[in-house]
C-alpha cells in the first residue's frame, strides 16, 4: 500500500507511504493509564487534551517579537540574508527552497530555554499552577533537558509529521512508557486550514486496535523517526484544534495528533512545540 486517506474536518487527505516500514497491530492493552499518563488526574483526560489561555496579549506580543528575533538571527547566520521588517507569517517568501528550510529548521528544532528572547520558564510555572503539579524540562531517565521546537510549516509543503503517538519512541526502544505532557503554543498562521490535527480520545484505544509501524515512517519520500499510524479503532479522522493567540493546547503524550497541513494560501505556520515531565 503506497498511499493512505486521512480526514481531517471532514476532508480527504492522501499522503505517499512508498518505502514506509511494515504496519501492524500491538497488543490488547491501553498503554495510557494511571500510572503511564500524567494527564489522568485531570478532569479533561478522558477526551486527551485542553486549551489554557496563559499569556496576557502583551506578553504573546513580547514571545512572538522574541521569537521573530530568535528566527531571524538564525536566518541571517545560516543563509546569509539580511532581513528588513522580517514577519514570521511571511517566512516563507524570505526561505523559499527545500534546502534553505532544512538548514533553519535543523537548528529550531533543538533549542533551550536560554535560546529565546522571553523568559520561557516563567511559562512552565503557569502551566504547573494550571495542571497542579511541577514540572521540569530534565528527563529523569537520563538527566538530559528536553529541547523546545519551533515548528515551522509553509504553505501546502510537506512540513508536518504523519499521524503518531509521542510515546511510541520510548515504548518500542526501551520497553517504557516515556511520563511527559505536551504542549503545542500557536505563534502565526494558525487557523482553521493550518492548526494542529488531533484524534480525541484516542489515547483510550487498545493497542490491539491501533494499525501502525513500529520503526519510523516514511511520508511523501521524508523519513521519519516517529512511528505512523495508519488507524485506530477502525477510524482515520482527525479535528483541527481551535487554539488562539495567547493559549496552549495541553495534551496527553498518548494522543495520535500529526499530519498538520497548512492549507493556508500565504501565511507560514509556525508553534512552539515541547514537553514536560512531571516533577519527583
Amino acid at each position: 500500500m503506497d498511499t493512505l486517506c486521512f480526514i481531517i474536518d471532514g476532508k480527504n487527505h492522501q499522503v505517499s507511504v512508498a518505502g514506509s516500514p511494515a504496519f501492524s497491530y500491538g497488543k490488547n492493552e491501553v498503554l495510557s493509564n494511571a500510572t503511564n499518563d500524567i494527564t489522568f488526574s485531570q478532569d479533561w483526560y478522558e477526551r486527551g487534551y485542553h486549551v489554557a489561555r496563559f499569556l496576557e496579549n502583551h506578553e504573546f506580543e513580547n514571545l512572538v517579537d522574541g521569537l521573530t528575533r530568535s528566527i531571524g538571527t538564525i536566518i541571517r547566520t545560516s543563509l546569509g540574508i539580511e532581513l528588513n521588517q522580517f514577519d514570521l507569517s511571511r517566512y516563507h517568501q524570505v526561505v523559499n527552497t527545500d534546502e534553505d528550510h532544512f538548514k533553519v529548521v535543523s537548528r529550531t528544532r533543538d533549542l533551550f530555554s536560554n535560546d529565546f528572547n522571553f523568559p520561557i520558564m516563567e511559562v512552565f510555572r503557569r502551566f504547573e499552577q494550571f495542571l497542579g503539579f511541577h514540572l521540569t524540562d530534565v528527563n529523569p531517565k537520563d538527566g538530559s533537558k528536553m529541547h523546545i521546537i519551533v515548528r515551522i510549516n509553509r504553505p501546502f509543503s510537506t512540513d508536518f509529521n504523519p499521524p503518531h503517538k509521542d510515546i511510541y519512541e520510548s515504548v518500542d526502544n526501551d520497553g517504557c512508557v516515556a511520563r511527559f505532557i505536551n504542549f503545542w503554543i500557536p505563534i502565526c498562521g494558525v487557523t482553521q486550514n493550518s492548526s494542529l490535527p488531533i484524534a480525541p480520545s484516542s489515547h483510550l484505544v487498545p493497542e490491539d486496535k491501533i494499525l501502525r509501524t513500529f520503526e519510523g515512517g516514511v511520508v511523501e519520500g521524508k523519513t521519519y523517526r516517529v512511528r505512523m499510524i495508519q488507524s485506530w479503532a477502525g477510524s482515520n479522522r482527525l479535528t483541527r484544534a481551535k487554539v488562539g493567540y495567547g493559549e496552549a493546547l495541553i495534551f496527553s503524550s498518548h494522543l495520535i495528533h500529526g499530519l498538520a497541513v497548512n492549507e493556508e494560501q500565504d501565511q507560514t505556520r509556525v508553534a512552539l512545540e515541547f514537553r514536560l515531565f512531571k516533577q519527583a
